[in-house]
């Protein structure tokens, strides 16, 4: 049997032009019931797997959507690509994964740069984005303009993000009505004294869910106190620690926090359980994104959830209606909900 069998040769065994090889392949023509049958037999005897730059060069399509991220250690940016990976397999397309490696903020923008070039010129059908610069409070003209460049090309789709002057589609989850769902359930418990932790104020999840946080004190008629906002400059458990540490100091403390996602939440439950401090007895805690990590602490942390199944199904599903040419609203939002469990409790003064 030929090794390396090629389209070419497909057509000069069954004594046709390569062009009619490549129409059966694709069944994007007619030909003739015998010829096609002759052209299948030759292509079943040599298992022929069509190259599949040639078939996109053909089909003008890859199947390929590209990826960007900021952090696949994080369980949410890591269970919202696993999710869409499967969705996307499920309907024909295969996932490039680009982690632009968070370590700081200004290699992580360099490497997006790199990545959106490179998913360009490998002539990926669609782009999801997500973090990174897609989550600076402030739109960088530059940046923008480099967006642009790419979505002259390709359709991008941004999940939990915005660029000013970027029009491309975006699907997000409702990360103030969250906010709100544990405030309410909060002083449904009794709370009257609540607190925030962890993230950067120039990211958007930051500043999205402290203003959502300032508005639903307002609606429940509770104080927002400046002392029990602790934005310690990260998202991971040092920093935590670090900003649970800083809130403990005050003399007047909070009977509940609120941290930024749910690793922050972990490490601010680390050091309150190393200086004696009892969750929930003396402090309850929630966290942001009902990774599987919450369930694995103790004890187990309350969290909203974003629906990451539902929010990476929707951000393939408007890349594939571009790729059909079928009309789709500009922006999604995905309800989130509040996943109670036992890191919270009604204070001791109740």
């Amino acid at each position: 049997m030929k090794n390396n069998i090629t389209i070419y040769d497909i057509a000069r065994e069954a004594k046709v032009s390569p062009a009619t090889v490549s129409r059966v392949l694709t069944g994007s023509a007619r030909v003739s019931v015998e010829k096609s049958r002759i052209i299948r037999e030759i292509i079943e005897k040599y298992d022929f797997q069509p190259n599949a730059i040639a078939r996109s060069l053909v089909k003008k399509e890859s199947r390929t959507i590209g990826v960007i991220l900021p952090d696949i250690v994080n369980p949410f940016f890591a269970t919202v690509f696993l999710e869409a990976e499967k969705y996307a397999v499920s309907l024909g397309y295969s996932m490039l994964l680009c982690n632009s490696i968070n370590d700081m903020f200004e290699s992580n923008i360099a490497l997006e740069s790199i990545y959106l070039k490179t998913l360009t010129e490998k002539q990926v059908d669609g782009i999801i984005f997500l973090g990174g610069r897609i989550n600076m409070v402030r739109t960088d003209k530059k940046l923008a303009e480099e967006m642009n460049t790419v979505l002259a090309k390709v359709p991008i789709v941004m999940i939990n993000g915005r660029m000013g002057g970027v029009d491309c589609y975006k699907v997000r989850s409702d990360e103030r009505e969250g906010i709100f769902s544990i405030v309410e359930y909060l002083t449904s418990l009794g709370h009257r004294s609540i607190g925030f932790i962890g993230g950067r104020l120039n990211v958007t999840s930051t500043a999205i869910k402290l203003n959502a946080l300032k508005d639903a004190l307002r609606h429940f008629k509770l104080e927002f106190n400046e002392k029990w906002i602790v934005i310690s400059g990260d998202f991971n458990i040092e920093n935590g620690a670090k900003a649970m540490k800083t809130l403990l100091s005050e003399k007047e403390r909070p009977t509940a926090v609120i941290a930024v996602n749910d690793t922050v939440a972990i490490g601010a439950m680390k050091y309150a359980a190393s200086v004696g401090v009892d969750i929930p007895g003396d402090i309850s805690i929630t966290g942001f994104d009902d990774s599987y990590l919450c369930d694995i602490v103790t004890p187990r942390l309350t969290s909203v959830s974003h629906n990451i199944p539902e929010l990476a199904r929707k951000a393939v599903d408007m890349l594939c209606y571009t790729f059909a040419n079928r009309s789709v609203p500009k922006e999604r939002i995905v309800r989130t909900s509040l996943t109670i469990r036992e890191s919270c409790a009604c204070p001791r003064n109740i």
